[in-house]
């Protein structure tokens, strides 16, 4: 649960010092990461100095990235990496909008999206590269409704507004999809 805070706390700091300085000088990034070690360090007083440092550099890491594949858990209830739902498609690339998925506390699953008519900026959709060998598939929902059956598909069926799960990674701020499933 500490962890998690400071994750969050981090996270803040470095949206914040990115938002006020632009891209800023070394200097001024170093001063500010001083900062952020400093509000660490009395988050996590009880903890002992060198893993602070070891969970510093880990959570700097993590949040460069504007982007990140679900965390593990979620990740295998969904059976998929990401989740997004489909906003613009251009040749052999398109765009999604994410699409937040978490565990409630009974287990359950809560999904949520932007709605298919807000305006989103370009700056908030995430580019989808995919490869010849990118898997494409299309879920059908199997006749008594309680189930799914993936036909496979292709790049020609996806329709804007559709819901993806995709497995794959990021990278600079892109996600390089092996399989995608649709529906």
């Amino acid at each position: 649960m500490k962890l998690k805070k400071v994750m969050i706390l981090l996270g803040t700091v470095c949206i914040l010092n990115t938002m006020v300085t632009g891209c800023g000088s070394g200097s001024v990034a170093k001063t500010e990461e001083n900062q952020t070690d400093e509000a660490l360090s009395e988050e996590l007083n009880d903890t002992p100095s060198k893993e602070i440092d070891e969970n510093t550099d880990e959570l700097q890491e993590n949040t460069a990235a504007k982007w990140q594949i679900l965390e593990p858990d979620v990740a295998a209830a969904v059976d998929a990496d990401f989740l997004g739902k489909v906003w613009k498609i251009e040749d052999n690339l398109f765009f999604i909008a994410e699409k937040k998925v978490k565990i409630l506390d009974d287990g359950s699953l809560s999904y949520s999206s932007p709605s298919s008519n807000a305006d989103l900026p370009d700056s908030q959709l995430i580019p989808v590269i995919w490869e010849e060998d990118t898997r494409f598939y299309l879920k059908t929902t199997n006749g008594n409704g309680e189930g799914y059956e993936d036909k496979e598909a292709g790049f020609q069926d996806l329709k804007v507004h559709m819901s993806v799960e995709m497995k794959g990674s990021f990278k600079n701020d892109k996600f390089y999809a092996t399989e995608i499933r649709f529906f």
